[in-house]
């Protein structure tokens, strides 16, 4: 293959460096990069191409695009990082590991698509996202790092996290322990609390979202949907959106209230907590509207019911974070926690009984006025019966009495 005429400014330009941005965006991978390095001492961008081509990594109209585009190609590195591997794509964009040079330290960075960040909207979000990420700082946060732009690449740099998601492990058939289980949703909760001090509510927790180390600690990832309780301009332009995961929505979020605040994470994490111990989630199903459904109307079949290992306390926490009404649920993430650590100690959770207590005294008091307001009905219609009866009997004496005065 031969490309088309190398523009001057393009001759020998360093493979390194076309390389990197081949990888950013996404046209080749680290590995086919490093598999077809010059060892011939000719660094040039054309032979790079050719040795791609060669290899089955691009194709000659790839290869030959590239060529002509080289300028550009050049302008879209990523300052002061080097591109490693390539560790997913979203809806989004296109996320990769990479080695920030000042601090020799590895990260992770997310990559705007191109034709998303032609759109102001995405590109307000993705930069949305990132500034929401960084008034965050806690252990079990993914940590925001940077975000800028480098010609028409836009990027996020956030902590790199080794590790797996609740998800990949659900999906490899793993059903979580009780204490496991536990300590990952508490140290969520932990991150919950810290975003609700600062007015911030995370609106799509899932197991997706949750990475957990080798060490086995919980980070929350993908803010994404985050937003400030506080931004004013935000719930105005969001009004009618339903935003969230059909398995793990609230149901304010699906009701698109512009309300939302922390006990909306609260649901989705217990949604996440259910699936975690039970295998499934909360409500199943493949058709989204049955699922919105479910989570608005349908009664929960609690979590130590389909799996009788569970301890009666977990389920009751589990109910009292995915109450329907959610004022019934725990008003903080400060409240779930201590509860979390009641299971923890092998103690019943103090808040979640106090509601549940509550809740049955209720119904029985609504239950004893109804047997009283029959009672009362009962008795009163006894001197009722007895009014009316005299009352028939003194008509007929009255009628009897002008019958004879007539006579």
């Amino acid at each position: 293959m031969q490309p088309s005429a190398k523009p001057e400014a393009a001759v020998r330009l360093n493979e390194e460096k076309l390389g990197h941005a081949l990888v950013s965006r996404g046209m080749i991978t680290r590995e086919e990069f490093d598999q077809c390095r010059g060892d011939d001492g000719d660094d040039s961008a054309t032979a790079l191409l050719n040795r791609l081509v060669k290899s089955g990594f691009l194709t000659i109209h790839q290869a030959r695009r590239a060529n002509k585009e080289l300028a550009d190609l050049m302008s879209q590195q990523i300052p002061g990082y080097d591109l490693l591997d390539k560790l997913g794509q979203g809806a989004m964009g296109l996320v990769w590991k990479a080695r920030q040079v000042s601090m020799n330290r590895l990260v992770a960075i997310k990559v705007l698509k191109p034709k998303l960040a032609a759109d102001p909207e995405f590109l307000k979000r993705f930069t949305r996202e990132a500034h929401v990420a960084a008034k965050l700082s806690h252990n079990n946060v993914v940590q925001a790092i940077d975000v800028g732009s480098a010609g028409k690449i836009h990027y996020f740099v956030m902590e790199y996290v080794e590790g797996t998601t609740i998800k990949q492990e659900i999906e490899k058939g793993k059903i979580y322990d009780e204490k496991e289980a536990v300590e990952i949703v508490l140290q969520i909760t932990q991150a919950l609390a810290h975003a609700s001090r600062r007015k911030l509510i995370h609106r799509d927790i899932k197991p997706a979202n949750i990475i957990i180390t080798a060490e086995g600690v919980a980070k929350l990832a993908d803010l994404g949907l985050a937003r400030d309780t506080t931004d004013e301009a935000a719930v105005k332009a969001e009004k009618g959106m339903t935003t969230g995961t059909p398995y793990y929505i609230s149901p304010e979020q699906i009701q698109t209230r512009d309300d939302i605040d922390s006990r909306a994470d609260i649901y989705s994490l217990g949604a996440t907590f259910y699936h975690m111990v039970t295998g499934q989630p909360p409500f199943p199903g493949n058709k989204v509207e049955a699922i919105l459904q479910a989570h608005l109307k349908k009664e929960l079949t609690p979590p130590d019911h389909l799996n009788t290992g569970l301890s009666s306390g977990l389920g009751e926490v589990v109910e009292c974070m995915m109450a329907k009404d959610r004022s019934q649920r725990y008003a903080t993430p400060d409240d779930l926690i201590i509860d979390l650590e009641c299971l923890l100690n092998g103690d019943p959770p103090k808040l979640a009984r106090q509601r549940l207590e509550a809740s049955s005294l209720a119904d029985l008091q609504h239950g004893e006025e109804d047997e009283e307001d029959a009672r009362t009905s009962r008795q009163d219609s006894v001197p009722l019966i007895w009014v009316l009866g005299l009352a028939g009997v003194l008509a007929l004496s009255l009628v009897g009495n002008l019958i004879l005065l007539m006579r």
